[in-house]
């Protein structure tokens, strides 16, 4: 792939899939989220934030229903940070530890 960033506007969370080819490839990738209902966009939200924990990657919050990916090696100029819609995305506590339990 000769481009560093790709635009997407998903309409079923399978389309997602291919989006993590691109996020381990270091590449930007650009997700317009205004087709899809807010249980199928916390769905795809979940998918990429794990995708990007494994590539150290981030995401950033860009307007309403728009995220774009960070590559760990990407660098960007926000002007803004648009901390009310970062809460709307995140529907817990970002320092919130989980710790997982198991049977006895």
């Amino acid at each position: 792939m000769n481009y560093d960033i790709a635009f997407f506007k998903p309409k079923k969370f399978e389309e997602c899939l291919k989006y993590i080819d691109y996020i381990k490839e270091q590449k930007y990738v650009h997700i317009n989220l205004s087709e899809v209902n807010d249980s199928l966009k916390r769905r795809i939200l979940d998918f990429l934030n794990g995708a990007l924990f494994i590539q150290e990657g981030q995401i950033i919050y860009l307007g309403e229903n728009i995220i774009c990916t960070i590559p760990k090696s990407g660098k960007y100029f926000l002007e803004y940070e648009n901390v009310e819609l970062k809460k709307e995305f995140t529907s817990y506590e970002e320092e919130e530890e989980i710790v997982p339990r198991f049977g006895k």
